[in-house]
């Protein structure tokens, strides 16, 4: 698989839906995960989930990093903040953990288990997008 890089995460200027964050941080987390950091270059070193050098991400990394790097992010709007938040609902909506990073960073859990939990909020994302 091809590490996505920021062209194909932010080809598009206009403002992502959530629907869309959600695709965007599921295929990074597809690509590489991690645990106890954001995101981790290719020598484990933690990155900025936006940095070209990143190579995996967490949870909320991927999320992150699906919205845009600081200084070149779509400008803040009313709407934007709604479509993250509808991608956050999702994504709690299929936890049992109060904290994303603590779920993440859990042990136990599996990159296969964040990429399910990716891929459900974006199904329940799009039955709700009109």
């Amino acid at each position: 698989m091809r590490k996505p890089d920021s062209s194909y995460l932010h080809s598009e200027r206009s403002q992502p839906s959530a629907t869309e964050i959600l695709r965007r941080a599921h295929d990074l987390v597809a690509f590489g995960w991690c645990q106890r950091a954001d995101a981790r270059d290719a020598g484990y070193r933690p990155v900025q989930p936006w940095s070209s050098q990143a190579c995996s991400w967490s949870l909320l990394g991927a999320l992150v990093a699906a919205l845009d790097a600081p200084g070149e992010a779509i400008p803040e709007s009313p709407e934007l903040i709604a479509e993250l938040r509808l991608a956050l609902v999702a994504v709690s909506e299929t936890l049992t953990a109060w904290s994303l990073e603590d779920w993440n960073d859990a042990t136990e859990r599996t990159q296969a288990e964040v990429i399910d939990t990716l891929a459900a909020a974006q199904r329940r994302c799009a039955a709700l997008a009109p």
